[in-house]
């Protein structure tokens, strides 16, 4: 993930500096951000013809408390439409945010994280699941009093991203930090039973080791219904530096298959779409769209004045995606080679639709969630959780 901000823990830092993915290999392709990625043209077409346009509207900002003298600064967001509430993973309070969308307020923050909280996602059992780095992901009760109810381990330093399947009930929590016995980075996913034991606990069903990828290397895991696996964005391995895709049967646990990524992309967020895609979130350009059986280039969206995406989502209720372009590969000394803002791409077209510009208080954001139709937007800036409103219907 990016953050800008100097004001943050060290181990915060740490975790910026990782999940922003500042390696060699980044740092080596910092000007890709710059350029149209190769092989797809810069602004591909979609696949089933002209998209509708729309604009956005900041409509509201909600306060979010922080430290006398500290921003807002933020990991994930999570944003669920059935219940209309949304979740922040809150690092300047090391607390779970929990927001009302349809009063735009704070209506309460679940501290017991050490070092997080990181990935955040609501299952439909009634729970919250946010990752630590404490060793384990924190199980939350969804509905008020809002308040941790069970501690899973997941076997390494960190649990961070999060997803879930709701056909088997499974939740997939990614350690990228994850070593064997004898100290070999060997990052995992660890498969959880979702359905609480008769005394509230959780078991956990096993790790599946991603074969050749290096320390912090492994990102965000979803439910792909089209091919009932989960699919896991892979940063880098020994053998594919432009990253890959993931895909983990949670019945099995097992490594299924692994789609090497054609561009320089370094994924880090991944959202799953309607039609076998699945946009990833590009460290080192704008985002790319992919088959999800096959691994194919299906769009690219560079010349945009966008890049260094992390945390992408997809909206059901209006059939968009939206990336979490920062503008930069990392923090500072990292340049801002663009200002920052949300791309918004039709998923049922595949075509770029518009960016939402962000300004000054969305430098080093890294987060977006958005629920209904018209779609509310929601983006952590250093004041506060932004809320951008479609203009209509899609």
């Amino acid at each position: 993930m990016i953050d800008t901000h100097p004001l943050r823990t060290a181990t915060a830092d740490a975790r910026h500096l990782r999940r922003a993915g500042v390696t060699t290999g980044v740092l080596a392709g910092i000007a890709a951000l710059a350029l149209p990625l190769s092989g797809v043209p810069a602004s591909a077409a979609g696949r089933h013809g002209p998209s509708e346009g729309s604009s956005y509207t900041q409509t509201s900002v909600i306060s979010i408390p922080t430290p006398p003298g500290e921003p807002l600064f933020a990991d994930i967001m999570f944003g669920d439409q059935r219940t209309q509430r949304v979740y922040l993973s809150d690092l300047a309070n090391s607390s779970l945010d929990v927001l009302d969308a349809k009063t735009m307020s704070l209506i309460a923050q679940v501290p017991g994280f050490s070092g997080g909280p990181a990935g955040v996602f609501a299952d439909d059992l009634n729970q919250v699941w946010a990752g630590d780095g404490s060793g384990s992901v924190k199980v939350i009760s969804a509905t008020a009093p809002y308040r941790i109810i069970d501690s899973v381990p997941v076997g390494a330093p960190t649990a961070d991203e999060i997803g879930y399947d709701p056909v088997d009930q499974i939740i997939a929590v990614s350690s990228p930090d994850a070593t064997s016995a004898p100290g070999a980075p060997t990052p995992w996913v660890t498969l959880i039973d979702a359905r609480p034991a008769a005394d509230g606990s959780h078991r956990v069903l096993g790790h599946v080791v991603i074969p050749g990828a290096g320390p912090d290397s492994i990102e965000q895991p979803q439910w792909d219904p089209g091919t009932r696996t989960f699919v896991e964005s892979i940063r880098a391995t020994h053998d594919l530096p432009g990253g890959a895709v993931a895909r983990i049967d949670p019945l099995e646990v097992r490594l299924e298959a692994l789609l090497p990524i054609d561009e320089q992309c370094q994924p880090g967020g991944l959202a799953v779409g309607p039609q076998n895609q699945l946009l990833l979130g590009c460290n080192n350009g704008a985002p790319v769209l992919i088959d999800s059986v096959t691994g194919r280039i299906l769009a690219t969206y560079s010349g945009h004045d966008a890049g260094g995406a992390d945390e992408v989502w997809y909206n059901s209720a209006d059939n968009r995606f939206y990336a979490a372009e920062a503008g930069a590969a990392g923090p500072p000394p990292l340049p801002q080679l663009f200002p920052p803002s949300v791309m918004v791409i039709d998923a049922k077209t595949d075509d770029f639709v518009t960016t939402i510009p962000l300004g000054s208080t969305g430098l080093g954001f890294h987060q977006v969630a958005a629920i209904g139709d018209p779609a509310q937007v929601f983006v952590p800036e250093s004041d506060g959780v932004h809320v951008y409103t479609a203009d209509k219907k899609h």
